[in-house]
């Protein structure tokens, strides 16, 4: 039997008239006559009472139906999905990315996205930024949202913008002045983010540089805490740029005498499809707004 079959004896049933069925299906009437004859043989069961007017299913004839026409259904609902698939309208995305970064960033960008891909469906991996990058090499994602990629043969690593580090201090410090200087802040405690992170790797290079020994109050492994604890008046943190929002509780400093910075890269495969490269295209127009 095949698809054909199904629907033929479908009709057939639903109409329960052989010539009503042929003009239906644009089939000759003795085509249909040889498809039931044909697979009641098969089957080795009879599905139509054929002596009398209008045909009339047998008992075994209305299980198949009900069999046939949940297998015709099952394949349209195949054909619709495969339709969605080759029109791009049912994309799936996992994004590595910092918790931060994820937070103020995705948002925005999954939003435009969904505008442009309905039924889209992104998955987010928040994981520090040495996981993130053994998971790119383990194929466990189709976008890194972090900083450069050392494998330039077989990922594309995109500039999106040098992301700067800024002081996050205590209104109640009454630090008046645009830029700080490190060294004026040696009577200031500070909350730093453990040395294992990039964050705070390059926070304890910049201290080093300002010759500037912090008086460090308490290490975390996550901006949000630090930030915490900067509004509790506890101390000073370096934060990224993407985290710079008002706050009455807390001023945001650039660090005099330096700029530093970080880069954010989307990094992907060089054979990745079109819905990704728009969705990086999106990432990029937010982050430069």
């Amino acid at each position: 039997m095949n698809i054909n079959q199904l629907k033929y004896i479908v009709t057939i049933a639903e109409e329960l008239n052989i010539t009503k069925a042929s003009k239906k299906l644009f089939v000759s009437q003795s085509s249909l006559s040889q498809c039931i004859k044909n697979l009641e043989k098969e089957l080795r069961v009879k599905l139509f009472e054929t002596n009398v007017t209008p045909l009339k299913l047998t008992y075994a004839g209305e299980i198949y139906i009900e069999w046939a026409k949940n297998v015709l259904a099952t394949e349209e609902e195949m054909l619709d999905k495969l339709k969605e698939i080759s029109t791009q309208n049912n994309v799936r995305i996992i994004v590595g990315v910092a918790t931060h970064r994820s937070i103020y960033l995705l948002p925005q960008v999954i939003k435009e996205f969904r505008n442009l891909y309905p039924h889209s469906f992104v998955v987010i991996k928040e994981y520090p930024t040495p996981i993130l990058h053994k998971m790119l090499e383990d194929k466990e994602l189709d976008l890194l949202l972090d900083e450069v990629n050392v494998d330039s043969v077989s990922y594309n690593s995109e500039l999106l913008m040098k992301e700067e580090i800024y002081l996050d201090i205590p209104k109640s410090f009454s630090i008046e002045e645009d830029e700080v200087d490190l060294a004026d802040l040696t009577d200031k405690p500070f909350v730093m983010l453990s040395s294992e992170q990039m964050l705070g790797k390059l926070a304890r290079e910049l201290c080093k540089k300002s010759k500037f020994e912090p008086k460090v109050l308490a290490e975390c492994r996550n901006v949000e805490t630090a930030h915490s604890l900067v509004e509790q008046e506890l101390g000073i943190a370096f934060v990224p740029q993407l985290f710079v929002k008002y706050n009455d509780k807390v001023v945001y400093k650039k660090i005099k005498n330096y700029r530093p910075t970080r880069d954010i890269c989307a990094i992907y495969n060089n054979n990745c499809g079109k819905p990704l490269k728009e969705f990086v295209s999106i990432v990029k127009k937010v982050l430069n707004n």
